[in-house]
């Protein structure tokens, strides 16, 4: 749209906070109104260097949790934005389970914007959603990590591929789900279509929400017997 059109729909329809409905400021962060910014807890330092979880204290030095301890599984880094609580779930689950895919954009401004001392999206050759099973797919309309993942891969000039990796069997939602259960539940749902594209490559892998791992484990795995040279996982939100 042209920048005159622009300033005449913003006139007659200012634009409004997607969270709170709020007018947006000129100084509001991006697309959200200051007061939804700042009600973000986002992850910060300490946090395992691996998996990417915050600890309850904020001091000391960054160190390994115990999962991670026990178990190096197969991707290399995972980073998410902010905390599985407060507005963030509440907006996670309207966008997730409540075809509110409008949130994509907001959602996706920000973490596309995700920065952190040992992590860059400059290092990463192709970005993959998690896939969806087509019968959740037909289900729920929109595949949330497609959405996100979309908007990151524009941002950073990194090539998308979501046809490479598929979920080639429906699973009983995770959330239902204890630890071992969730991995149980996910072996072997996922293939690589086609080696070609993922084969040398350093891949991000989108996710949404991380709890314990399990689904990007997977894929992380099944991506790295198709010949992917590293997988590290950035998701929007995790779980304590």
């Amino acid at each position: 749209m042209a920048p005159w059109w622009r300033s005449l729909v913003d006139f007659f329809f200012p634009p409004r906070c997607p969270f709170c409905g709020e007018n947006l400021g000129e100084n509001a962060p991006p697309l959200i109104c200051s007061s939804c910014f700042s009600q973000i807890k986002k992850i910060s330092h300490p946090m395992c260097p691996r998996c990417g979880v915050g600890f309850a204290t904020d001091m000391g030095e960054d160190h390994l949790c115990s999962d991670c301890l026990q178990d190096h599984g197969h991707f290399t880094k995972a980073r998410s934005l902010a905390h599985y609580e407060g507005m963030m779930a509440e907006l996670v689950s309207r966008f997730k389970y409540r075809g509110a895919s409008r949130l994509a954009i907001p959602l996706s401004h920000l973490l596309a914007d995700y920065a952190n001392a040992d992590f860059s999206f400059h290092d990463y050759d192709l970005i993959i959603p998690v896939p969806l099973h087509s019968r959740r797919l037909r289900q729920r309309g929109y595949n949330q990590s497609l959405l996100l993942a979309r908007k990151i891969a524009r941002r950073h000039a990194i090539p998308l591929d979501y046809t490479s990796l598929r979920r080639i069997r429906p699973t009983q939602p995770q959330t239902e789900l204890s630890r071992l259960q969730r991995q149980k539940n996910i072996h072997g749902a996922f293939a690589v279509h086609k080696k070609e594209p993922v084969a040398e490559k350093t891949i991000l892998l989108i996710d949404d929400v991380f709890t314990t791992g399990a689904t990007v484990e997977e894929c992380a795995l099944i991506l790295l017997k198709s010949g992917a040279k590293r997988v590290d996982v950035l998701t929007l939100v995790r779980a304590r």
